[in-house]
């Protein structure tokens, strides 16, 4: 009877390694060491964001919204850390602010360049927002050459440690 629990604890446990194989592609999702999703969406004068155009380059993605004021700070202060230090990084921010009024005064008032800057006007309802978790506050993830996401919620500290 011993033996028999000892290989049915075996084989159960063989049974649940076996799912957990790697392979030699990063698999889809939101962490360290897997392939963002693709993002596509509009900005304000109508032109396409498409994430995967940017394949090849080393990106951040940043999310925010003008009532959250530290995802309004921490965008500021990458955009400006990004524009002096590395401006080979390409820097897309993502605004969930459903006024678009709203969003371009506060992007004038910033003093950010509107080609880096994107609105979903969705808000929280936005597929974006729901898919990253969002509602868990604002990220931003730095993302390598092939689509990897290297770092969550980087700060330029860690930016000058990273690169």
């Amino acid at each position: 009877m011993k033996y028999v629990k000892f290989c049915l604890l075996v084989i159960a446990s063989l049974m649940m390694s076996s799912g957990s194989i790697k392979t030699d592609k990063p698999a889809m999702g939101y962490y360290p060491g897997e392939r963002i999703p693709n993002i596509v969406l509009h900005d304000i004068e109508g032109n396409i964001l498409d994430l995967s155009e940017y394949k090849g380059k080393k990106v951040i993605v940043n999310f925010w919204a003008a009532y959250d004021a530290s995802s309004r700070a921490s965008n500021i202060r990458i955009y400006n850390f990004l524009k002096e230090n590395y401006p080979d990084i390409a820097y897309l921010s993502i605004s969930f602010d459903e006024n678009r009024n709203v969003f371009e005064k506060t992007i004038r008032w910033d003093q950010l360049e509107i080609e880096s800057q994107f609105c979903d006007a969705n808000g929280t309802r936005s597929e974006i927002y729901k898919k990253f978790r969002l509602n868990r506050g604002f990220k931003n993830y730095l993302i390598d050459e092939n689509g990897v996401i290297m770092a969550i919620n980087v700060t330029p500290e860690n930016l000058k440690i990273i690169l």
